[in-house]
């Protein structure tokens, strides 16, 4: 283990998956440069290969990928044709010859041009590479992590050699005999020959899941080192070609099996074509065949059909394709052997992992304690929480469908609000005083249709709803709604286009946007689900433990989901009680204003083979919150967006974003060098909400940050970890573009910036933590919940960086014996068991970097951290701060989120669509 500084000897220490490089694990690295007509010839067959194979409004790969592939199998290790800076030239992990080099480049040149008068040009070029000679690589360039480095060929390489070394690895993973995985052109690891399958269906179709291990590029905070990380997934292999990105061709004897990417609509993948002209010419040339697998011309069926063996073709299936008899993750049990055997057969990464060493007195345990509150406000805790969001009286109104939701929300009010089993409340009618002075609940059947499925809009469904809540609106009171939503789990529809219309016609969205016209904020909740079946499939009556055990968790559900309707209608309304405050503990509780900032960039949906003109929009919304008074006083919860400019009670800009069309256009924000319009627009509008912050805020205070690192660092430069503790650069397009608040003069600029990272691939999976026991020796245990800090252990400026580790509630609540707890999906106990899905460690990074001199980062990362282990309206352990949550919600209830996340469609006629 890495040596801990003196007086942290014996704390307790996270076991992670992540790794720091040095320079010498690169070996050796050869360059080759032809000179700078071999680049103009390149320039000239890349535009050949837009005009006749295709480019990005095609989903064709680019040409650098359809290469890359080929070269890689073609020496058997890594290489990269890498044209940048007014230069190309051929990089590779070893010697490679100039026959290979000649001909991958004359016989992919020419699947391009395949016509004669461009074969002088290929032939020129191919000829003047393979002249080149080779030059050792003479200075590597600085190890730097970040964002950026997913690109940077010495990342790459790094990534690479990591996974060659574990390519040489006999694995025991409890299997009855080791496993081996094979490393792919991409850079990932895959257990060709150990898939997982499920059991035959009843027509013997069986599904295979492929075990596989990817390196990423680590988020390694302060340290100058550059670091990696392991992760294992579990990849299902596809049994169609509908959607699939990754095909893997992989025969016995090859060093490295091809991740080949597919070209052309989700619904008509085809293999690159120059890529597949030029491995089966250089599969027949006698000194390649053991290394190039010939790509097949056309991807048919019958090659990954479940009916059929596996062969050399594996089909890597999309994320959202799920199948019965088959889980997802590996569950604890694989990393913790991954860990070990990287420790026994990686010397050059033993004992490099980066230290992070528990906090000592920050408690933040999971489950209701004194310092951490759990379940809805309480009765007596409203008034006052009301207040500061700014409602002095509150109409609960129930539009409802059914009777079972009707009576199982009454039972759930009465629950929370201590109001007794014999609560009643009639149609029609408001029950007032249900809170004594501030709350009243009306119950309201829809006979109207307003929240019905169909063709109308919103505007026709606000006029219903109006005419509907007329009489009982008044003055200086502020009306909720909770709605029932028509939900058929089973329902099926035939061709895609049949369920566009559904989707299309679903009456949730229009109606949520109608009610938030009106001014009232709403939460929707699920119809009951159908009973539980008392006979099986083929007539046979179901067991009685069966019928008592999914009836206990039908009801389970019914009252879970109820109970946080009402939850996070609150939460919709900026309630928040003492819970935050209380959280806090021992730490000290500062006046400080605590602002969340979500930014995303939309999809943008395009006709197959057009190109979009403008630059897709984006969401930016801000959420500040801060406490009252003391630990035990609520919470004030106010927001910002782009749709309003300015600062408002959480309430009334959430209505506001709702309102609206979602997304802002950026198209008319000016740009500077490379910056995007996004970066441009997120930049701008946000020290505009920080400038309004100061004079629109209710209560003076100093200001915390807190940004999704994974999503922003595109925006702000200063939250890269090159850029950590940095000055900013003279090329900078804008001081805003450095942090948030940036552009302010020095005295008024917010205490600190706080960037989280959730991305595991840019941190690393959690393995557990290693504690001294009695005997004063390192002994691990297998899961972990507390917080961390990274020490610096390089001789670097020094950033306070959190980690936080958390068990899945799946796996928290599940019964002892859970499934990858102590033995992997290999293990003979684990064969009947595929079906369930394997949890592991979970993990959030916080790296603060102040902004004023007299900050506190250390207790701000801290803040931070309690911040997400205590929710609003959440009961479990959040995945970001929660000013950042709240910021993010008000994106993602917005009625038409989802659709501003889509994937292009399908143009072809029912009679020839796949079914969805």
């Amino acid at each position: 283990m890495t040596v801990c500084p003196a007086g942290d000897e014996h704390r307790k220490r996270a076991g992670l998956l992540q790794y720091r490089t040095h320079p010498k694990v690169l070996g050796s690295v050869f360059a080759y440069r032809p000179g700078p007509v071999a680049l103009e010839l390149w320039h000239d067959l890349c535009r050949a290969y837009k005009e006749r194979v295709g480019d990005k409004k095609q989903d064709v790969q680019p040409p650098y990928r359809s290469l890359e592939a080929i070269l890689r199998a073609v020496l058997g290790t890594w290489a990269r044709w890498d044209v940048s800076d007014g230069r190309a030239q051929l990089l590779t992990g070893t010697e490679m010859s100039s026959e290979d080099r000649r001909d991958v480049f004359l016989y992919w040149g020419e699947a391009v041009l395949p016509s004669e008068p461009g074969h002088s040009a290929i032939q020129r070029m191919a000829d003047a590479i393979a002249a080149t000679p080779a030059l050792p690589y003479p200075d590597l360039p600085r190890s730097v992590a970040g964002r950026r480095s997913l690109q940077w060929w010495p990342g790459e390489l790094a990534r690479w050699r990591l996974a060659e070394d574990l390519a040489a690895i006999n694995w025991q993973l409890g299997g009855e005999k080791p496993a081996r995985f094979v490393l792919c052109t991409d850079g990932t690891l895959a257990a060709t020959g150990h898939e997982l399958p499920s059991a035959p269906d009843t027509e013997g179709r069986v599904r295979r899941l492929l075990p596989r291990i990817k390196i990423g590029t680590a988020a390694s905070g302060h340290s100058t080192r550059h670091a990696v990380t392991v992760n294992a997934v579990t990849t299902l292999l596809a049994d169609r070609w509908y959607k699939v990105a990754t095909v893997l061709l992989s025969n016995p004897d090859q060093p490295l099996a091809v991740a080949a990417h597919t070209d052309g609509p989700p619904w008509k993948r085809r293999l690159n074509v120059p890529a597949v002209a030029a491995s089966r010419r250089l599969a027949g040339l006698p000194r390649l065949t053991h290394r190039v697998p010939p790509f097949p011309e056309a991807l048919e069926e019958n090659l990954i059909a479940a009916t059929a063996d596996l062969g050399a073709v594996r089909a890597v299936a999309p994320e959202s394709v799920i199948t019965p008899g088959l889980g997802r993750g590996h569950g604890m049990e694989m990393f913790r052997r991954i860990e070990a055997h990287i420790e026994e057969h990686c010397e050059p990464y033993r004992e490099s992992s980066p230290l992070y060493i528990e906090v000592p007195g920050l408690s933040v345990p999971t489950t209701n304690t004194g310092v951490r509150t759990s379940g809805p406000i309480l009765p007596q805790h409203l008034p006052s929480a009301m207040d500061a969001a700014g409602i002095g009286h509150l109409l609960l109104v129930v539009l409802y469908h059914t009777d079972e939701v009707r009576s199982r929300v009454q039972r759930e009010i009465a629950r929370q609000w201590h109001l007794g089993d014999t609560f009643v409340a009639f149609d029609g009618t408001v029950k007032h005083d249900v809170i004594p002075g501030r709350v009243d609940v009306l119950f309201l059947q829809d006979k109207a249709g307003a929240l019905a499925h169909g063709p109308a809009t919103a505007e026709h469904r606000q006029q219903q709803l109006a005419e509907l809540l007329a009489p009982f609106q008044r003055e200086e009171q502020v009306i909720t709604a909770l709605c029932e939503t028509e939900w058929d789990p089973n329902r099926k529809y035939p061709t895609p286009q049949e369920k566009q219309k559904a989707e299309a016609e679903d009456g949730k969205w229009p109606s949520k946007q109608a009610l938030a016209r009106l001014g009232i904020s709403s939460q929707y909740i699920k119809q009951a689900p159908p009973p539980v079946p008392t006979l099986k499939k083929n007539g046979d009556p179901c067991s009685p433990y069966f019928i008592k055990k999914a009836t206990e968790t039908r009801e389970g559900g019914l009252t879970s989901s109820t109970e946080y309707a009402l939850r996070d209608m609150a939460r919709g309304l900026g309630i928040v009680d003492h819970r935050l405050g209380a959280a806090f503990g021992k730490l000290p509780l500062h006046p400080w204003w605590h602002i969340g900032i979500h930014i995303r960039r939309h999809a943008q949906p395009r006709q197959y083979g057009r190109r979009n003109t403008k630059p897709a929009p984006v969401t930016i919304t801000l959420a500040a919150i801060r406490p009252v008074a003391g630990p035990n006083e609520p919470w004030t919860v106010w927001a910002y967006s782009a749709v309003t400019s300015q600062w408002e009670p959480y309430r009334r800009t959430r209505l506001a974003v709702q309102s609206a069309h979602l997304g802002f256009d950026v198209s008319g924000f000016s740009t500077i060098g490379d910056e995007s319009h996004q970066a441009s627009a997120g930049a701008q509008i946000t020290e505009a909400a920080l400038i309004a912050a100061r004079t629109q805020l209710p209560l003076p205070g100093p200001m915390v940050i807190y940004v999704d690192g994974d999503t922003t660092e595109y925006i702000w430069a200063g939250l890269r970890d090159e850029n950590l503790g940095q000055q900013p650069p003279a090329d900078l397009p804008r001081p805003a573009s450095w942090l948030p608040g940036h552009g302010f003069p020095p005295a008024q600029r917010p205490l600190a910036v706080v960037r989280t990272i959730t991305d595991l691939e840019r941190i690393g999976r959690p393995t557990g933590a290693y504690v001294r026991n009695k005997n004063d020796q390192w002994c691990r245990t297998k899961t972990t919940e507390s917080p961390y800090q990274l020490v610096s252990d390089d001789g670097a400026g020094y950033v306070p960086d959190f980690l936080l580790t958390t068990v899945p509630r799946p796996w928290a609540a599940g019964p002892p014996g859970r499934f990858g707890s102590d033995f992997s999906r290999f293990a003979p106990e684990a064969a009947n068991r595929q079906g369930k899905n394997g949890y592991a460690h979970t993990a959030v990074r916080l790296t603060t970097i102040p902004t004023a001199e007299n900050a506190d980062a250390d207790l701000i990362g801290k803040a931070g951290v309690v911040l997400i282990n205590q929710g609003v309206s959440w009961d479990g352990r959040q995945t970001e701060p929660t000013p950042l949550r709240l910021a993010r919600q008000i994106d993602t209830n917005h009625p038409y989120y989802r659709r501003s996340c889509e994937e292009p469609q399908d143009p072809t006629p029912p009679a020839q669509a796949p079914d969805s």
